[in-house]
């Protein structure tokens, strides 16, 4: 994991081909090839994913150490299906969902911008809805492309043990992504003069990826 977040964090300049990343599936390199600026926040995603699994972990017998000198970022962390595989799989997913969506709200990626989730139905009538929110929707969408294309793209007879584990790593996928959204909420500010807070403007913003790893 440590090489290909290292390799991905280069600046534009020398940013690598997406061929020469170490550790992307074919699927995952062609999607590399159609989003490239979106590289520099999967491999944030990542980089986050790996922090909060070392903290989640800490006391642990395994605390992530097998993640460093992993080049594969998204696909199996070890080789045993256990409890610890299932959340470094949810964990990854989560990290990217994360970042991607900060980086649409903050500009950085050429298809994506502020969130255009709707107006929730019990916000007050007065209160503005429409400050720039995280993007959750497109980072959730991005993510479940990107991350899951891996394991849709082998193929197992149907009914064995490699089909099975398949289906549970895309199944812990999909609950980190959901992590991500269940913890997000609807954040307000006041406008005025002296703190008059004549004017309310709300969004969605994501939690800190510390209460989503808990």
């Amino acid at each position: 994991m440590g090489m290909i977040v290292d390799d991905m964090m280069q600046n534009d300049q020398g940013m690598p081909s997406c061929r020469s990343l170490p550790g992307l599936s074919p699927g995952q390199t062609r999607l590399c090839q159609l989003y490239m600026d979106h590289m520099n926040a999967v491999a944030l995603g990542a980089k986050q994913a790996l922090g909060e699994c070392k903290h989640q972990f800490y006391n642990r017998r395994w605390n992530c150490s097998l993640l460093e000198d992993d080049a594969n970022v998204f696909g199996p962390v070890i080789t045993i299906a256990s409890r610890e595989t299932a959340f470094a799989h949810a964990l990854a997913a989560a990290g990217v969902v994360h970042s991607v969506s900060r980086a649409c709200r903050d500009g950085q990626l050429s298809s994506c911008g502020c969130s255009r989730m709707g107006r929730p139905k019990d916000l007050r009538k007065d209160w503005v809805w429409g400050g720039c929110g995280d993007n959750l929707e497109y980072g959730y969408k991005f993510t479940q492309n990107f991350v899951d294309v891996r394991e849709k793209e082998r193929k197992f007879k149907r009914g064995t043990r490699e089909q099975g584990r398949v289906l549970m790593n895309l199944h812990n996928n999909e609950a980190g992504r959901r992590a991500v959204i269940k913890k997000s909420r609807v954040t307000c500010k006041c406008h005025g003069v002296s703190g008059s807070c004549s004017l309310i403007t709300c969004w969605q913003q994501l939690a800190t990826f510390r209460e989503v790893g808990k």
